[in-house]
């Protein structure tokens, strides 16, 4: 069984976060947790490179003796070393991808998680992502047409950076989940809970 990305109280954390978001405004809020936002096989490939030539050099100018097997071995062994810890440590991954191509990845993904979840089909059209890929450390806010003016907005755009701060740091979900609270307010003042409200979208934390 595959390991839960989020602890139960980081998991806690970011479903209290969302009841408090839908409980003061008229919006619906879905977080979505990913491990990456697509393949890293770039990196694995970069990194068993690196190490496959490192070795030869090692190889090559070390002062002892290697049979010609080595010169072959050697390489293997490294590069298939070196391609088994990217593909697990995430911190390599991230800094063998360029920083804008790792935003692209996840707003990629977001704006697709964004029409699967049906988020776009609420009634007023206030449904909200918050989209967060742990390789990247990128956060994405992705909000409905009935959202947009306020994205244009100087209070949404520091809003929206306290939230992609605590996620590019390292944040766990307990620290993501108290920087939504500036996006909670803000939407609470912008577009209150109306009395006609009911709730569309499931109180959703999804991992993947």
């Amino acid at each position: 069984m595959a390991r839960p990305l989020l602890s139960i109280p980081d998991r806690e954390a970011l479903q209290a976060a969302v009841r408090t978001l839908e409980r003061e405004s008229g919006a619906e809020l879905v977080i979505a947790v990913h491990e990456h936002s697509g393949s890293y096989l770039h990196a694995e490939l970069l990194a068993a490179c690196a190490a496959g030539v490192l070795s030869l050099l090692a190889l090559a100018y070390l002062p002892w003796d290697f049979g010609e097997a080595w010169f072959v071995v050697g390489p293997v062994l490294a590069g298939g070393a070196a391609a088994a810890v990217a593909s697990r440590w995430r911190l390599l991954r991230r800094v063998l991808t360029p920083e804008r191509e790792r935003r692209r990845r996840a707003e990629t993904v977001a704006r697709s998680l964004f029409v699967e979840k049906r988020i776009h089909r609420t009634s007023h059209r206030t449904g909200l992502l918050l989209y967060v890929s742990l390789v990247e450390r990128e956060a994405v806010v992705v909000p409905d047409l009935g959202l947009e003016a306020l994205t244009h907005t100087a209070a949404w755009t520091v809003a929206v950076r306290k939230i992609a701060a605590a996620v590019a740091r390292g944040g766990n979900g307990v620290e993501i989940a108290a920087a939504t609270a500036d996006l909670a307010a803000l939407l609470r003042r912008a577009i209150g809970r109306r009395d006609d409200d009911v709730q569309e979208i499931p109180d959703e934390v999804s991992e993947q």
